[in-house]
């Protein structure tokens, strides 16, 4: 789905959110004070000089498009817009313009997640912790999500293993110092040393993904053989069978023999590469 599509789609959740320049009748100036942030925004880092920028703009121009809450007791809980939130904060003003909808607590976590994806403001750690929130708060399955953020289910399911990292690579994930494509290779490793290890080279000189793909490959060879490359052509099956089931495969193969190991992590995943398999 493209990022157009996808902001098609948060457009049709909130219905009424305005458009630069349109009238909105039930749109209500409510008291920063008596705004309270999204608990579950899965958005945790926000660009202060950003922020600073866009507080200069709203005391300037005002805000444009208004903030979207929802009533909490005697509050109201702030749905979409936290970056425009911290700016009118910044900017001294004491109200801000919001659309008040009521929405489930599921709905409110969607939504944040769709909005901060359809802007790319998360990092990946950011985003595979909302995916796997949203999975396990609403009992939904990854092909159900891809389809509520424009985002395939390959996708979904390999940004979810990154967590399973160890958190010094997480961090460096979160500062963008360790890609995500390097992280998916690192995942290949077994041992959290043998991969905090690689991080800490990776992270000090310049490392292809496809470069650290080889690099890995050649550590899986168990210890006391002889490291040599593999045969080119099962390290292509294998590479196509890791992009069909979006998880770590390994062929062990000698002189015509063998055997092929497809990991999972779940039993949902489990279910997935079965059906995959008999498609």
């Amino acid at each position: 789905m493209s990022k157009n599509a996808l902001g098609k789609g948060l457009d049709a959740l909130i219905s009424d959110t305005l458009e630069p320049g349109a009238v909105q009748e039930n749109v209500l100036n409510i008291k920063i004070k008596d705004i309270v942030p999204n608990r579950d925004q899965p958005r945790k880092n926000f660009d202060e000089k950003g922020i600073r920028e866009l507080a200069l703009s709203i005391k300037e121009n005002g805000l444009i498009q208004p903030v979207v809450v929802r009533k909490k007791e005697d509050k109201y809980e702030l749905i979409v817009g936290e970056r425009r939130y911290k700016a009118v904060k910044k900017a001294g003003l004491t109200e801000i313009p919001a659309l008040v909808k009521d929405y489930s607590e599921n709905k409110l976590i969607e939504l944040a997640l769709i909005e901060n994806i359809q802007r790319e403001d998360l990092n990946a750690i950011e985003e595979a912790l909302a995916f796997k929130n949203i999975l396990e708060r609403d009992m939904i399955t990854q092909e159900e999500l891809s389809k509520k953020v424009g985002k395939s289910r390959s996708y979904i399911a390999n940004m979810i293993r990154i967590l399973d990292l160890p958190k010094t690579i997480r961090d460096h994930v979160s500062r963008g110092t360790i890609s995500v494509g390097q992280a998916k290779a690192l995942l290949s490793l077994e041992n959290s040393g043998e991969q905090e290890e690689i991080a800490k080279k990776i992270i000090n000189e310049p490392v292809t993904v496809r470069e650290l793909e080889g690099i890995v490959r050649k550590r899986g060879v168990p210890r006391g053989t002889k490291k040599k490359e593999l045969d080119p052509f099962i390290d292509d099956i294998e590479e196509k069978l890791r992009d069909k089931f979006s998880t770590k495969v390994k062929i062990d193969y000698n002189a015509g023999k063998g055997q092929i190991k497809i990991d999972f992590y779940s039993n949902e995943e489990l279910e997935r590469i079965v059906e995959e398999i008999f498609e």
